[in-house]
């Protein structure tokens, strides 16, 4: 077993710490980190948001890397945003959430790598293009290591410019924090899914189902963007593009990739990323019945009876054009539309029409009838924790592995094929 230890593994790999292969490691990590006091998330969803860039300062992410002596990775992000992508919308200084100005947008069919968007759930490390490997495991006939040359060689992996559209629920956030409650400086519309997370360290791990990835140029490995060596920020030197996909399954800096017999058990896939839907019952009343619908939310949701966000349909997005091997391996939901322009408060001279397009006004309702939503509030009261403010993550896992596991089994959620 490797001595538990913080320090970079990978010879070329600056800024990047493997939890998942040292258990020993996570475990000590973990310790650490329960033996620490963190500040709480921000009240920004609630309340004017500072009109600062960055608007957010991403407080608790940096007390977590500063109590495992990782400050380094902090301060090489966002030497990274100022040398990457100093003219965008700094919504959260780290990790770093950038959005692209509405102008930026508009200025060319395809998104200049400067202005493209940025949506990272921790920090950008310095990875030599040299010291490259990527790793390609799991249920296969033999595990390999293949250079990012290799990778490059037209003579070993056909290659292929495409260009695709790549959308996060990371995009429009300002947006998302003025319109649903969440936490304002990571998790947005779902910060009580964040207790089983608390105080322990993850790597990245998202998977895709196979039907998806066996079709040609859906699933595909970039190192060039608009034909350019690809960014630092954007996952330089190797990244996933899954067409199609929300953006989140197109991983950076990936550096493994496992066939798996069932959805990755990683908490970004099995705890972030869902969507539920409004469970509906009718009740009769004249002179049609009447649908009566209930809210999922931090009151009675479980991970199992959340639906992973894969597909995403087009919106306000940004265009890019990839250079990328063909056939590698790789194993809330709301309408996102909405008008870029005109922007809020801007004078519009017309000819006697304005098409008028907006929010709908909202509550946050918590019906306790439930049997979900009271099972909820009776373990919120016997552990001694108000259930307000809702914008709080709540401090213990939602359900059990075993338990996940159980539902998923009774109710699978993806297809074998």
């Amino acid at each position: 077993m490797p001595v538990a230890t913080f320090t970079e593994e990978k010879p070329g790999w600056h800024g990047y710490v493997e939890w998942e292969g040292y258990p020993q490691k996570k475990t000590k990590a973990s310790k650490i980190l329960n033996s620490k006091e963190f500040c709480h998330p921000p009240e920004f969803q609630l309340v004017p948001l500072p009109k600062t860039n960055p608007i957010l300062i991403g407080e608790r992410w940096k007390q977590y890397h500063h109590a495992l002596d990782l400050d380094e990775i902090v301060h090489y992000s966002w030497d990274t945003v100022q040398k990457e992508k100093p003219d965008l919308i700094h919504l959260l200084d780290f990790p770093y959430n950038g959005e692209t100005r509405r102008d930026q947008l508009l200025a060319n069919k395809l998104t200049d790598n400067r202005y493209h968007f940025v949506r990272n759930h921790g920090g950008v490390p310095n990875i030599e293009e040299d010291a490259y490997e990527l790793e390609i495991g799991g249920l296969v006939n033999k595990s390999v290591k293949i250079s990012l040359a290799d990778l490059k060689d037209p003579t070993k992996f056909p290659q292929e410019e495409l260009t695709v559209t790549l959308q996060c629920s990371g995009t429009r956030r300002v947006e998302q924090i003025l319109q649903y409650p969440g936490d304002g400086d990571e998790l947005i519309n779902a910060p009580w899914g964040e207790g089983a997370m608390k105080n322990n360290v993850f790597n990245y791990a998202v998977s895709v189902p196979w039907r998806k990835v066996r079709h040609s140029e859906e699933v595909l490995l970039a190192w060039e963007m608009n034909g350019q060596p690809l960014p630092k920020i954007h996952g330089a030197p190797l990244r996933v593009v899954v067409t199609g996909y929300i953006g989140a399954r197109s991983t950076k800096w990936v550096y493994k990739i496992n066939a798996l017999s069932e959805p990755s058990m990683g908490p970004v896939q099995q705890q972030e990323y869902l969507y539920y839907t409004s469970q509906a019952r009718w009740a009769d009343g004249p002179p049609f019945p009447l649908g009566l619908y209930y809210q999922i939310g931090k009151q009675n949701t479980k991970f199992s009876n959340g639906f992973s966000i894969q597909q995403m349909p087009v919106s306000w997005v940004a265009h890019a054009l990839f250079v990328l091997p063909l056939n590698s391996w790789a194993c809330w939901l709301h309408n996102r539309s909405a008008i870029i322009t005109p922007e809020d408060k801007q004078v519009v001279i017309h000819d006697g029409k304005v098409t008028l397009r907006g929010w709908a006004i909202k509550i946050y309702s918590v019906n306790k009838s439930r049997a979900a939503t009271a099972e909820r509030l009776r373990e919120l009261e016997k552990r001694g924790i108000p259930f307000e403010p809702l914008t709080r993550p709540l401090e213990f896992g939602l359900e059990t592995t075993e338990e996940y596991s159980a539902m998923m089994a009774k109710h699978p959620r993806e297809p074998l094929n």
